[in-house]
């Protein structure tokens, strides 16, 4: 797990994939990316609390953790600010600095329409998956949490996805939520994952994640844990 200094995106991408894969982070490695997060945090203007992208993430463009692209400067800004507020959580223990920082960014996500307003549409969609991300890690409330996942709810298509949420990424972030609410869509996407599951993938990367996901969703159906 190494800290891309060109790229808060490829930062982020390797202290989830370290997660996923379950070793030991060494202590100078968590150290290590959470004071370069915090230097990305923005203290002043209109976007103060948020992680700022570098040039090549606005550039290049990002993808999260599934795969999925972002097409969208705003998604860009608003998913990495909520990964990297969730692994401020995750890596930052009980630091005083630490703590400031992850307030400051739940301030700056706060006020957004995918949170004010439950807002999905476009790539608000992708926005709003990550803020529920972050939220389960920051302990928010079962009301709260059931409250966003009812949203999810409201947007399946009836074959196993959601008409306007990234399936990859919705149904890693649902995996992550141990509560019935977030079970119940998974157990509605188990039919959509063994159709993926048959067509294989051809990127090496994401198609690995991707079959990864959907093979313990499928085990968790199997051994009735849903």
């Amino acid at each position: 797990m190494n800290v891309d200094a060109k790229s808060l995106s490829r930062t982020i991408d390797a202290a989830n994939d370290a997660l996923a894969a379950t070793r030991p982070i060494a202590v100078e490695e968590r150290n290590e990316t959470v004071a370069w997060l915090l230097d990305r945090q923005v203290s002043s203007g209109r976007n103060v609390g948020a992680f700022a992208p570098t040039n090549n993430d606005l550039g290049e463009g990002v993808r999260l953790f599934t795969g999925e692209t972002l097409r969208t400067k705003l998604a860009t800004w608003n998913v990495l600010s909520a990964e990297a507020a969730r692994l401020l959580i995750l890596f930052g223990g009980d630091d005083a600095r630490v703590r400031e920082a992850i307030a400051r960014a739940a301030s700056w996500l706060d006020v957004s329409c995918f949170v004010t307003g439950d807002c999905v549409i476009g790539e608000c969609a992708h926005s709003f998956v990550s803020h529920l991300r972050f939220l389960n890690v920051a302990e928010a409330s079962v009301p709260e949490l059931v409250h966003r996942l009812n949203v999810v709810r409201e947007q399946r298509d009836g074959a196993g996805r959601w008409q306007r949420f990234p399936f990859y990424y919705t149904l890693l972030t649902l995996s992550e939520i141990p509560i019935e609410a977030a079970k119940a869509e998974l157990r509605y996407a188990v039919p959509a994952c063994d159709r993926v599951l048959s067509r294989g993938g051809k990127d090496v990367v994401y198609g690995a994640r991707r079959k990864a996901l959907v093979e313990r969703v499928i085990a968790l159906d199997d051994l009735r844990l849903l």
